[in-house]
């Protein structure tokens, strides 16, 4: 049986979320589907993008007619670890089925014999998998369809996910509920509360004094906790990250720094993103309602009291910088003051000053090759061309008005 994890036309809607990285490599509760999937054990190959493919990789020459069976699964759907029973359900069964999620194709299973076109694309997989008019399953899977999502999904399947993750037996339990990986450094003044859930300290990861940890949390390899942090319930540190100050039930994906005080919470920050000091994000609303998200002109209502901002890859935030509730701010954007409006990919936000301007890619090229060689990691070709077009791909976002900007 093959896995072929597929991104759709519908990838859009998560923007930033997914301009730099497939959507099956977000770390949702810890863990990343391709990570539940490749632990099943099965070859995997991948439909991507169109921007992400270069020299034809990303496209899987599939045989035609199919020789074996393949199961089709979405890029987009949660990362819930308890999937993998029912994937290896449908796996063992071995029957022909699509089922949805909402109006996209989550999965499917298209039996051997089944002509398939030579290259099939992210735009053109779930029009095809519908048209191959297999059985309908009812919805067995859920999808990532907009970006505070990926916090809602995340809250939603963390103690799961993190309770597999302590299972895997790579960790080991120094206290009750505090589970570290090798060569991990906690000094003597910090305090751990695993009253609510367990704290997860993967490999090489310093914690610094008058630190406090509360569960259920998960700090990723290589990454450093300030001294006086306070990383409190639900909240998920990538690899190689800095971080201090509060954060509270928000994703910080790999290589990211938040170093300093200020407050993220109900938040997910991309990938090299640096959040200045004093920067801090609202995820309540004066009124203690729900919040509404605005997407490329249409409002979205969340149905979520608590929700912070969604900060896109290569973002950073001068200090002080200050972030409304519910707020989308894109990838390579360089942001000031306070946000009180959704910002655009490639934007220099200093709307508070009155000031809003287009970044152009090569100084983002620049600074991505300054802050890789801090990390002892070489900026490559591919590099400087995915940012190139990534800049031409939100061309469309950088509609700027002074007394309105939101895409």
């Amino acid at each position: 049986m093959n896995i072929v994890l597929f991104e759709d036309n519908q990838c859009v809607n998560m923007r930033p979320a997914g301009l730099f990285t497939p959507l099956y490599d977000l770390h949702v509760g810890s863990l990343r589907l391709y990570d539940i999937v490749t632990s099943l054990g099965h070859p995997v190959q991948t439909v991507v993008r169109d921007h992400f493919i270069f020299n034809g990789d990303g496209l899987p020459e599939l045989i035609s007619p199919l020789n074996e069976p393949h199961f089709f699964l979405n890029a987009s759907i949660e990362p819930d670890v308890r999937y993998v029973e029912e994937i290896k359900r449908l796996i063992d069964a071995g029957d022909p089925f699509v089922t949805t999620s909402g109006n996209r194709v989550a999965a499917a299973l298209v039996p051997p014999g089944t002509v398939m076109p030579k290259i099939i694309t992210a735009a053109e997989v779930g029009s095809f998998l519908l048209e191959l008019d297999l059985p309908l399953e009812h919805e067995l899977f859920k999808t990532i369809d907009w970006p505070h999502e990926i916090v809602k999904s995340h809250l939603r399947h963390f103690k799961a996910n993190l309770e597999s993750t302590i299972a895997s037996g790579s960790y080991i339990e120094i206290e009750p509920g505090l589970f570290i990986g090798d060569s991990v450094k906690i000094g003597k003044f910090v305090s751990v509360n695993t009253g609510n859930g367990p704290v997860v300290i993967d490999d090489n990861v310093t914690i610094l004094d008058f630190t406090y940890l509360e569960g259920p949390i998960y700090i990723g390899k290589n990454s450093r906790v300030i001294e006086h942090a306070a990383i409190k319930d639900m909240s998920s540190i990538g690899m190689g990250c800095k971080v201090g100050g509060e954060v509270e039930a928000s994703i910080i994906e790999p290589r990211s720094n938040k170093q300093h005080h200020g407050f993220l919470g109900h938040s997910w920050v991309g990938r090299w993103v640096n959040l200045g000091a004093g920067t801090s994000t609202s995820d309540l609303k004066n009124t203690y309602g729900t919040v509404s998200m605005e997407y490329r002109g249409h409002r979205v209502e969340t149905g979520m009291q608590f929700l912070g901002s969604m900060i896109g890859d290569y973002t950073k935030a001068a200090i002080n910088t200050s972030l409304f509730t519910g707020k989308l701010v894109g990838s390579c954007s360089m942001i000031y003051g306070m946000v009180t409006t959704n910002v655009p990919s490639f934007t220099n936000y200093a709307r508070s000053f009155g000031q809003m301007t287009e970044v152009g890619p090569d100084p983002i090229i620049k600074t991505q090759e300054r802050v890789y060689a801090r990390r002892d990691i070489v900026q490559t070709d591919r590099d400087r061309e995915m940012v190139r077009r990534v800049y031409d791909l939100t061309r469309n976002e950088r509609v700027i008005r002074m007394d309105k900007i939101s895409f």
